[in-house]
């Protein structure tokens, strides 16, 4: 157990231990944001369910090819939610506007600046082919094919597919149920005040920030003292009620580092050192069926963890496979001290100038530093085998969640 597992190693043993969490829930489709629908959801409906105008002008009744100086008498108009019901003759045009169904027996639709009005007729001022200007039914999404399948998260997009096919409600996965707590007798709130040797605890609310974009029912269990027999009893006490156990603190080896004891104790520690720069103390077990995650103590190691780890696991537990942050290389703009053994995620800082992606460290990496995060898009990835890295490299990078321009 005290062997360092690589981060490969530690997502091979991860995916193993983890599966999709049973239950599902119907819910409102403008609830349903990231959610993970059960199957895949078929289209109910041809979507657009009718033949409509693709412009705003007139639907006509001609040949295939219907020359400019052709002439067609207006007889109705169509106009969204208020079709004309009647098939139009040959010579017949209809007034159309962009989304209207357009009547039987329309060849073509000619865009409105390109006729001219003459009384009661229109005189086409170029040529003019057939299904020229319009929506066939049905070329969106045929009824019975695939609006999604059942390993997506279902985003804003998608969401407004399915409201355009008139679906009201989707099944789902449920929400994935979350503890959270920190340890340390030095912890304090945000606004209580601080005693000699205190600090404010940040990770908490980290981990519930994150833990916002994702599709997870949050029990917030607080700030936990080094003591054993109440972290003990306050993890036994939501057993029962949660797929997973988050913690930040008390997982490595000190002599207040208890809460990797209490899982030793009450369930199985399957791994808990991991050869990742900041993060080493990464502890993974089981109690029964519920997943424990200890992250470490330091503010950014929790925070990396998080990303590389946890995060993952959620998605697996919600039924979508296995997602690290999106990866992309840039050239190195800095020299980056590292020595060899252990893999490495630097805060980093990526622009897109005119020669392309360059990335920067966002200055002092220490661990405890949440000023790193300052500035930072992304995550600079040093490999484990790799020493000192050096300007003008090739490196690879980790988008941070939510960073999406590249300045």
């Amino acid at each position: 157990m005290n062997n360092m597992l690589s981060i490969e190693q530690a997502t091979r043993t991860l995916r193993k231990l983890l599966k999709r969490v049973e239950g599902t829930e119907s819910i409102p489709i403008e609830e349903a944001l990231s959610r993970v629908p059960q199957g895949s959801i078929s289209a109910p409906i041809d979507l657009p369910p009718f033949r409509s105008s693709a412009m705003d002008g007139y639907a006509l009744c001609g040949p295939p090819e219907i020359e400019p100086g052709s002439r067609f008498r207006v007889c109705g108009e169509s106009r969204a939610g208020h079709p004309y019901l009647f098939p139009l003759g040959m010579g017949q045009a209809c007034r159309v506007f962009t989304g209207s169904a357009i009547p039987e027996n329309t060849t073509a639709v000619v865009i409105q600046e390109e006729v001219k009005h003459d009384k009661s007729s229109i005189v086409v001022l170029q040529e003019v082919n057939t299904n020229d200007n319009i929506r066939e039914q049905g070329t969106d999404i045929r009824k019975d094919q695939p609006l999604t399948l059942g390993y997506e998260a279902l985003s804003p997009y998608t969401l407004s597919w399915l409201a355009a096919c008139g679906i009201e409600k989707v099944e789902v996965v449920r929400k994935i149920k979350v503890a959270v707590f920190c340890t340390g007798d030095e912890l304090r709130d945000p606004g209580e005040s601080l005693g000699e040797g205190d600090i404010y605890d940040s990770n908490r609310m980290s981990l519930k920030l994150l833990l916002r974009r994702k599709p997870v029912e949050l029990i917030d269990l607080g700030k936990l003292a080094d003591d054993y027999d109440q972290i003990k009893t306050k993890i036994k006490s939501v057993l029962d009620e949660v797929d997973l156990v988050i913690t930040s603190g008390g997982v490595s080896v000190g002599d207040a580092d208890l809460v990797r004891p209490v899982i030793e104790d009450i369930g199985t520690l399957e791994f808990w050192n991991i050869a990742v720069k900041p993060g080493k103390p990464f502890a993974v077990g089981r109690l029964n069926d519920t997943m424990f995650f200890g992250l470490p103590g330091n503010p950014v190691s929790t925070i990396i963890t998080f990303l590389m780890f946890v995060e993952p696991s959620i998605d697996i537990l919600s039924g979508l496979p296995w997602q690290t942050p999106a990866r992309f290389r840039a050239k190195l703009v800095e020299h980056i001290s590292h020595r060899a053994g252990r893999a490495e995620f630097q805060r980093g800082y990526v622009v897109n100038d005119i020669q392309g992606l360059k990335v920067q460290p966002t200055g002092d990496q220490s661990s405890h530093r949440l000023g790193s995060f300052s500035r930072c898009n992304c995550l600079i990835v040093i490999p484990a085998h790799r020493d000192n890295l050096h300007p003008g490299e090739i490196v690879e990078l980790y988008l941070l969640p939510g960073c999406r321009n590249l300045v």
